[in-house]
């Protein structure tokens, strides 16, 4: 179709920029899809995890560990408090020298270590022999306790430090664990007076033995041998040994008996929770940052620009659902919201992007129906046409649309007409009224075209009826031709299109277009589903714009609040001089401005 059929003709008419660029171009236009695997700009890299988010992570999670914490504190507590109690009682016990039986009063004693090491490290091997149990048992039934097995006996020597060595010292420790702290005490002193009474006994057998060999020896000497030195030595030794025998104490004595415990040393329920308290906070940390990992939900936009592999335009806030019902988009309704003024910020982040130059048609898609493209694309065209460009607005979201309802239009003709040769291209596009107050627009198109016509920068071309072959009608050239044609008279047209996973269209308009602006509702978005529309995305004959992201709640987020619910942002005088604005949560702004 041709530009005349809708007027305007001449020098004033705008020749669109070619969809690619040559070689040795200068590569301000659509270069073909992006090569896969290629690596992302020096801007898109992904910069890692920041303390922040590490912080965030924690922060949504809170619950997730502070349930851990609680169950696995609670848990070690109880555990352990409903334990039997645990009473400990030692009596010490200390090693002395052994008989030198070749010389047993003169002879210097001295301890060898190796000898001393292995009768200290048999003493636990004694004290569990049937023998030393029978001794133990008597002497705890002749104090009158209860001689049940609920007690254990351990014994081990002491050690001492020097700097970074250890050395066995001669004193042994008897320490005996039971339920009953009277038990426990009387068990440690029984047993380490049985093992030095044992030891006792065992020494002074060894000095009997001694005394008969010599009395064996001395009855060989008869006659005149009882007067030789042989004799009165052997003699000598026999009375040395029986003064030793009499007088013998043993080679262990108790040094320290055991005392009654007033505290059990187990279980340690405290010492539990804290421990439970630990392991409990590691590991809900570990399952939040798990659950993170696994949550298919979008937490902030700098995540989806990641998954994208996009830059982010802008972020516009909900709009409530009784302010869409009244029919007009919000920057028409409330100029001075702060919607209006985060899709201003979208169209001077587009401008920075060089749309001006470059752009001529641009198509607005998103990843599943509900997510606000209509609403986005509507309010983006009357920010973009209140800026003084000629707009025009294309319905291509044949299957489900409501740009006309956005406007209060008539839907009787449209693309499918247009497209099906049913009317004209003049004909079907409907001015909008930018001038609440100022009546209908009835102006001709080609005027407008031409600039002769001000009254009005936007026009809507609706989807008209609905087709029953809306994907083939998108792919024909037909459609091609509507979108050149409007390029070359408008400075700009928008293109909304179905949502791209459930529908097709958008590749075949991708085709018409010089370039995509995607739509995200971080409320509804999940990541699998970017994830799928970002390979889509690379797949598109068409450059890539960037993301408009629709966040949750009411604020723009160039706005700030104050817990004097107002808000600070800025705004534009009618000379385009943007000023700092100080506005109370109920709609009033305040008198004093800052220009910026």
């Amino acid at each position: 179709m041709s530009a005349d059929s809708f007027g305007g003709s001449g020098s004033d008419r705008r020749s669109r920029p070619p969809a690619t660029s040559g070689d040795g171009g200068s590569g301000q236009g659509y270069a073909g899809p992006p090569v896969q695997g290629a690596a992302l700009p020096p801007e898109l890299e992904s910069e890692g995890l920041t303390l922040r988010d590490y912080v965030g992570v924690i922060w949504r999670r809170l619950w997730v560990i502070a349930l851990v914490v609680i169950v696995a504190t609670g848990a070690a507590y109880y555990s352990r408090a409903y334990k039997t109690r645990m009473y400990a009682s030692t009596a010490t016990v200390i090693y002395q020298q052994n008989l030198d039986l070749a010389n047993p009063l003169t002879g210097e004693p001295t301890i060898d270590p190796v000898t001393l090491d292995r009768e200290l490290a048999s003493i636990n091997s004694v004290l569990a022999s049937p023998d030393m149990q029978s001794r133990a048992g008597a002497l705890l039934k002749e104090e009158g306790e209860v001689t049940s097995a609920d007690y254990t006996i351990t014994a081990a020597p002491q050690t001492t430090t020097h700097g970074i060595t250890s050395t066995t010292s001669n004193v042994v420790t008897v320490t005996s664990d039971s339920s009953d702290p009277q038990l426990a005490a009387a068990a440690a002193n029984a047993y380490a007076t049985a093992y030095v009474a044992w030891s006792l006994q065992g020494q002074k057998a060894q000095i009997a033995v001694a005394i008969g060999v010599i009395k064996h020896q001395l009855a060989g000497y008869t006659g005149s041998a009882r007067l030789g030195g042989d004799y009165i030595l052997l003699k000598q030794q026999q009375q040395d040994l029986q003064i030793l025998q009499a007088t013998s104490l043993g080679n262990y004595r108790v040094l320290a008996p055991a005392t009654v415990s007033s505290t059990p040393y187990a279980p340690t329920p405290l010492r539990s929770a804290i421990l439970g308290f630990a392991i409990g906070l590691f590991a809900g940390i570990g399952l939040a940052f798990l659950l993170e990992e696994i949550d298919p939900r979008v937490r902030k936009p700098d995540e989806i620009a990641t998954l994208l592999r996009e830059p982010i335009l802008g972020r516009v806030p909900r709009i409530k659902r009784k302010t869409l019902r009244r029919g007009l988009p919000v920057t028409l309704s409330q100029p001075d919201g702060p919607v209006a003024e985060a899709f201003r910020m979208v169209r001077t982040n587009l401008a920075l992007m060089g749309v001006d130059d470059n752009v001529r048609s641009i198509a607005v898609t998103s990843c599943n129906k509900g997510e606000g493209k209509s609403v986005g694309i509507a309010n983006l065209a009357v920010t973009m046409a209140l800026a003084g460009k000629k707009v025009v607005l294309v319905d291509a979201a044949l299957r489900r649309p409501r740009l006309h309802k956005f406007f209060q239009i008539s839907n009787e003709l449209g693309v499918s007409t247009v497209t099906a040769g049913r009317s004209t291209l003049a004909d079907s596009l409907v001015p909008v009224d930018l001038e609440p107050g100022a009546g209908p627009d009835h102006g001709d198109y080609a005027a407008w075209a031409e600039g002769a016509d001000s009254r009005s920068r936007l026009y809507v071309l609706p989807s008209g009826p609905l087709p029953p072959n809306p994907g083939e009608l998108v792919v024909s050239r037909h459609f091609a031709d509507i979108i050149r044609s409007l390029a070359r008279e408008a400075d700009l047209v928008l293109v909304d299109t179905p949502d791209m996973l459930s529908a097709g269209d958008t590749s075949a308009i991708a085709a018409s277009v010089d370039g995509i602006v995607f739509l995200v509702d971080m409320h509804t978005i999940k990541k699998p589903q970017l994830l799928t529309a970002a390979e889509q995305l690379r797949r598109l004959p068409t450059r890539m714009l960037g993301i408009l992201v629709r966040t949750e709640g009411r604020r723009s987020p160039s706005f700030y609040y104050t817990p004097g619910k107002r808000y600070y942002g800025y705004a534009y005088t009618d000379d385009g001089t943007k000023v700092m604005e100080r506005r109370r949560s109920g709609g009033r702004r305040s008198t004093d401005r800052a220009a910026v």
